[in-house]
């Protein structure tokens, strides 16, 4: 258990084993979304690379919806062409949202003395966290939990509980309310 500046955490390896809070960490996968919850574990991780002399890496994974899933609106039914059109804007408006914000993070980290870089992957949050986290290799995940509660996670799935479970690598939970 570590206390500090951003409330409490643990930092569980994906073996289940507590890992040792002093371990030198060259490399830091910070998994964020939109959250405020995020932006806690994005300063978390910033002051443990400040510390550590890591890299930090910053991962945004995106949802990306089927055409079934598309609400297009009754405007567009019928006219395949136009409602695809608009789909693709709508994710091009999204993907531009999204490098502007990551942009922003990676400045700020930057600023600070990190080497910083960031990356968006499109998909299931969880195993891309991973996946990306075993390629690059990082040797910490630092992600939030939201703490939906059990009946929701059961039903929904949790991200955290799915990396927890399937990390090549140590990971730090940051707790939300």
């Amino acid at each position: 258990m570590i206390s500090g500046k951003y409330g409490s955490a643990s930092i569980t390896s994906s073996q289940g084993q507590s890992s040792n809070p002093m371990t030198q960490y060259q490399k830091i996968l910070i998994a964020v979304d939109q959250s405020e919850l995020a932006q806690s574990a994005v300063n978390t991780a910033q002051d443990l690379a400040k510390a550590h002399q890591a890299s930090l890496r910053i991962l945004h994974c995106l949802s990306l919806p089927l055409p079934t899933q598309l609400d297009f609106g009754d405007r567009y039914r019928g006219n395949l062409k136009e409602s695809l059109a608009v789909a693709q804007q709508q994710l091009d408006d999204n993907l531009e949202q999204t490098r502007q914000w990551l942009s922003a993070l990676e400045a700020e980290a930057q600023a600070k003395g990190i080497d910083t870089t960031w990356d968006w992957r499109g998909g299931d949050a969880g195993p891309q966290i991973c996946h990306v986290a075993k390629t690059w290799p990082a040797d910490l995940i630092i992600m939030g939990r939201r703490g939906r509660g059990r009946l929701k996670a059961a039903l929904l799935g949790s991200v955290s509980n799915y990396v927890l479970h399937h990390a090549p690598c140590s990971v730090l939970v940051i707790q939300g309310s």
